[in-house]
């Protein structure tokens, strides 16, 4: 079998799974490959899914919905009929965290068809603080998951996560969340510590950041991955309205065995 995944992650929680996921259907035998959504939205090129069998599509929740990327990446998917699964991950499985429906409908139109579904409850990365203990509980929880969403995937078994209740209010509260994070762009900030390594601007999944008469200059195009305040190697980056919201500081997840 041979398997490509696309994920989008913002703080690297996502990428993780994807990474873990890539492990254990090489072990189980089938042929997989990763890669990151930005690759394809950035140059608005479509898959080539020549010979691949399963596409996994993976995301992290934000808001109860998955960010704007994926619905643009959406949008450069052949219509064809094509086997696929989701994946997403969120700091909380309130209310199922959300629902996949509007992803799945597009699919749908196009002929793919849904084999696998599932949620990973990875460490928050926004609001409170995120204790090593419980870094380490849910990332050991996600593992032993990952080992049995993917067993179960080569072994045909299906799986659906249970629509989420009030969807509509949830996909409400998704659109308020993208319009905010459009009209909240350009209130990102980097202080004095900043010293234009450029990292932030290489690494932005919309190409929001550049750098501009010696200082860093953020449009209107975020997606509040976070990416930008989680890798700056200064601490130098913040927001002047959603600062209060971001954890302590970034914590790391477990070196891969």
């Amino acid at each position: 079998m041979r398997i490509l995944i696309v994920y989008f992650s913002g703080t690297g929680n996502t990428k993780r799974i994807s990474v873990l996921m890539q492990r254990e259907f090489i072990s189980g035998g089938a042929d997989c490959r990763i890669v990151a959504m930005e690759d394809y939205c950035l140059q608005r090129l479509e898959l080539d899914l020549s010979g691949i069998d399963l596409v996994g599509i993976g995301f992290p929740v934000h808001a109860m919905d998955a960010p704007q990327i994926v619905y643009d990446f959406l949008e450069l998917l052949p219509k064809k009929a094509q086997n696929y699964f989701l994946f997403k991950t969120a700091g909380s499985s309130f209310s199922r965290a959300g629902s996949t429906r509007r992803i799945r409908h597009h699919l749908a139109l196009l002929g793919w068809k849904l084999v696998y579904e599932q949620l990973f409850e990875m460490p928050p990365n926004a609001f409170g603080t995120a204790k090593p203990e419980k870094v380490l509980g849910r990332y050991n929880k996600c593992s032993a998951l990952v080992s049995l969403s993917t067993l179960d995937i080569l072994s045909g078994n299906r799986h659906r996560i249970r629509e989420a209740p009030l969807v509509d209010l949830c996909y409400a509260f998704a659109r308020l969340e993208k319009y905010g994070a459009r009209q909240s762009s350009r209130r990102w900030y980097a202080n004095a510590k900043c010293n234009l390594c450029g990292l932030c601007v290489s690494q932005c999944p919309a190409q929001n950041i550049r750098i501009e008469d010696g200082k860093l200059v953020f449009a209107d195009k975020c997606l509040l991955c976070l990416r930008c305040w989680w890798i700056c190697p200064r601490r130098a980056i913040s927001h002047k309205l959603l600062g209060f919201a971001f954890l302590k500081e970034p914590y790391s997840l477990p070196d891969i065995e």
